[in-house]
């Protein structure tokens, strides 16, 4: 059976991208990966929305591991503000608490997205080093509403980085227009490129403020991979550590699709996408998790009344289709999550939703035949 991968990492394949991937015998100091990586970080210039004054990163790894580099711009005893919606949010909180610096969190509940005036009264009359946002919620399908959030973080913080690991490349990221400092992604979600790469840029106010006395460790400290990521510019490779090989051979063709379809383009698909399987899931008289207004292009979370998301799974699993698993313990009652990015289609949501329907109806949800297909249907025509 041809499994579709409606997960929330990694995302819906592309054939020619998986394919791009497939090389044997070559290695990081040959020209044409050379050439690929240099094609790959400007692509994820991009994707990002930034200019020739952002520096971009592609590391081995994951998005946490783009998030851990991060540690790059800190010193021991920085103040951070941390704006998390969920769990992988909460993540921020769970790296630096590993460093010698002081975490102030401001959170919201499940399904909502922390306000301009919450962060205000947790910020008055303080001041940090760094704030980190997250774009998309992975764990609700949340979309933070980023330009209202900057405006309160840009009065308060030296620098702001966007987590933007399930949110670049169907969401409009536009770091450098919006003023973010550092925005991370990975390889593997709305990029749509296998796993095995952390991506990021750094403007250049961030970047002038690398140094030598950072919180950064070893594998994972930018100021290491700087002269990597600048000679694969100018086609003179360089090594550090073993880079992603495969993936950037991957990402390199991703990026060249995307350029191909247009940004505007991609983000209009996503958001074509997201909205058809939000409104099939109401059609078939079911909640998605994420508040109203607040609901992301790329993941959405469904509430679940009767059945439990294991049952759910699986039956979906052996009709096809695989979802996510719901993680964060302040959803009630259980549920599953969507992952819609990448290289979704409509029909890609016509088959999830049937897949649901049924998995649903036969895990004891009270779901009508096709009603969410047709509300699907009704929503694009």
């Amino acid at each position: 059976m041809n499994r579709l991968l409606m997960h929330v990492g990694p995302s819906i394949g592309n054939r020619d991208v998986l394919l791009a991937g497939a090389r044997d015998n070559i290695g990081f100091a040959t020209k044409d990966f050379v050439q690929a990586m240099g094609d790959s970080l400007e692509g994820l210039r991009m994707v990002m929305g930034v200019g020739g004054k952002f520096q971009p990163f592609i590391l081995p790894g994951s998005g946490t591991s783009a998030m851990e580099s991060v540690a790059s711009f800190l010193h021991e005893g920085d103040r951070v503000l941390i704006i998390t919606n969920g769990i992988f949010g909460n993540r921020w909180e769970g790296i630096f608490s590993r460093y010698r610096v002081k975490c102030d969190v401001v959170g919201a509940e499940a399904g909502e997205s922390v306000t301009p005036d919450m962060i205000r009264e947790k910020t008055e009359g303080s001041h940090y080093r760094m704030s980190f946002m997250t774009h998309v919620e992975t764990s609700t399908g949340v979309r933070a509403p980023v330009d209202s959030l900057l405006k309160e973080l840009k009065k308060v913080s030296d620098l702001i980085t966007v987590d933007g690991v399930a949110s670049a490349g169907g969401e409009l990221v536009d770091a450098e227009k919006r003023g973010i400092d550092i925005c991370l992604t990975a390889s593997q979600k709305a990029i749509g490129a296998p796993p095995g790469a952390g991506l990021l840029v750094a403007s250049e106010k961030a970047m002038s403020q690398l140094a030598d006395d950072s919180l950064a460790g070893y594998s994972l400290n930018l100021k290491n991979w700087l002269p990597i990521m600048k000679g694969m510019e100018e086609g003179r490779g360089g090594y550090f550590a073993t880079p992603p090989i495969n993936t950037v051979f991957s990402l390199q063709e991703a990026f060249r699709l995307i350029a191909e379809e247009t940004m505007a383009a991609r983000l209009e698909r996503h958001k074509m996408a997201s909205g058809m399987l939000r409104a099939g899931i109401r059609g078939m008289g079911m909640e998605v998790v994420a508040g109203e207004g607040i609901e992301s292009n790329t993941v959405t979370g469904l509430r679940l009344k009767n059945s439990k998301q294991k049952d759910v799974l699986e039956k979906s699993m052996k009709l096809g289709v695989e979802f996510g698993s719901g993680v964060h313990p302040g959803v009630k009652p259980d549920y599953i999550r969507i992952g819609h990015m990448g290289w979704v289609q409509e029909h890609h949501v016509l088959r999830a939703l049937s897949v649901l329907e049924r998995s649903l109806k036969a895990s004891g949800e009270s779901i009508k035949a096709a009603e969410g297909v047709k509300a699907a249907q009704e929503f694009i025509t």
